[in-house]
């Protein structure tokens, strides 16, 4: 089988899409790679630490890394850099997306979070920072979505995701629209449960706080990761006489800023270097997102904020360890998998927060998701429906 062509993005130009905050770049989606082999499409989103004041007021943070404007139909992403106003959030939705047909009841969904904001208040991209010119320069709600970065003609198999180091962890933020129009080319639609956090505005900034922080340092452990393995490359790769070359120079200038991250005392905000791996069961786009919205209300009640909260019922933000199984069933034939079949679904009955389809309903039962009739109240949005944007921008359903 031919193997796929690929384009190795290099340290020079890394570096200067590093140090440039007003410009977008253009990427080959399954073809463009960074040095140590994966895809660039996959960039986690980062924190601009230098646009905090002081480190400490978050209201207002940079973001990079933002996909927003890509074709998918070419397969380009586009990716940019906003500027963000969490004190404008409106709303918080958990979205579930099928991976298969049959709605709600299909057997495995994707999971994100969806953060959308007052209109005309939204994030701000500063590649079109002018506004006098007449360009609509905000957008109206951003996607945060967990998922697995793998390097380049690795495809994503849940099996083997259950043990596949080379699975790595990488939170990816994209514009709502451009995230949407992905998932209606694929035929999947959106079903969206809006949730309730303690506090109001107060709890929804404090969500989106948490998931950047989680996602910002496990995308720059990862990050640096990927690009050690670019530098071995290049170390096995110069010529004699050359290992201080110019290309080995611009990764230990990236390595180091990716090091530049303000410190965060909160042990729940970190997760361990050998936790950062995508793991389809124990870290997953399912299992991250209920960790940042558990991790959020905690934080919340600790100060003092529990407002509509079943304290009771309030499951704690962890992550279950690893099982024998998992390892064996990701190397098994098919023979092998059928025998550990039972285990695995001991396991899924043990711990239904594994399934993405269970955790609105556990989260509800915590009053973090609004209810009707004692259950959990879900949108359905899609192309040929009740669509999320229209002439005037993001639409969310009432309540």
């Amino acid at each position: 089988m031919a193997t796929r062509k690929h384009r190795t993005l290099s340290s020079e130009q890394l570096l200067a899409w590093a140090d440039s905050k007003d410009k977008a770049i253009r990427l080959r989606t399954s073809r463009d790679i960074i040095p140590g082999g994966y895809l660039a499409a996959s960039l986690p989103g980062l924190v601009d630490w230098d646009s905090i004041d002081g480190g400490k007021d978050f209201s207002r943070v940079v973001l990079r890394n933002i996909s927003y404007g890509g074709n998918p139909l070419e397969r380009t992403t586009v990716l940019h850099s906003v500027q963000v106003n969490l004190e404008k959030i409106t709303s918080v939705e958990i979205i579930l997306v099928p991976s298969t047909k049959g709605g709600l009841k299909s057997p495995s969904h994707h999971m994100q979070l969806r953060f959308v904001f007052e209109k005309g208040c939204g994030p701000e991209l500063l590649t079109l920072q002018d506004s006098q010119n007449g360009s609509l320069n905000t957008i109206d709600d951003l996607i945060l979505s967990w998922e697995s970065w793998r390097p380049f003609d690795t495809p994503y198999n849940m099996i083997k995701g259950l043990a596949d180091e080379r699975y790595m962890l990488t939170m990816l933020i994209y514009a709502g629209s451009q995230r949407f129009l992905e998932d209606c080319l694929h035929k999947k639609d959106w079903y969206s449960y809006r949730l309730c956090l303690p506090g109001g505005q107060a709890g929804m900034t404090e969500l989106f706080k948490v998931a950047l922080c989680l996602g910002d340092g496990v995308g720059r452990s990862c990050l640096s990761r990927i690009l050690h393995q670019g530098e071995k490359e290049w170390l096995r790769q110069a010529p004699q006489g050359d290992e201080n070359g110019e290309n080995l120079q611009n990764l230990q200038i990236m390595q180091k800023k990716l090091q530049k991250r303000e410190k965060i005392e909160d042990p729940l905000l970190h997760i361990a270097d050998d936790e950062q791996d995508y793991q389809t069961l124990l870290r997953s786009c399912a299992t991250l997102a209920r960790y940042s919205i558990l991790t959020t209300v905690k934080r919340l009640v600790a100060r003092g904020l529990s407002d509509g909260v079943d304290l009771d019922k309030l499951p704690e933000p962890l992550f279950e360890e690893s099982e024998p199984w998992m390892k064996d069933v990701a190397k098994a034939d098919l023979r092998g998998i059928f025998l550990r079949a039972p285990l695995a679904l001991h396991y899924l009955l043990t711990h239904p927060e594994s399934i993405p389809s269970k955790i609105p309903g556990e989260l509800a039962r915590a009053g973090l998701v609004e209810q009707k009739k004692g259950k959990p109240l879900v949108t359905h949005y899609s192309m040929d429906g009740f669509r999320p944007y229209g002439s005037s921008g993001a639409v969310v359903a009432k309540k």
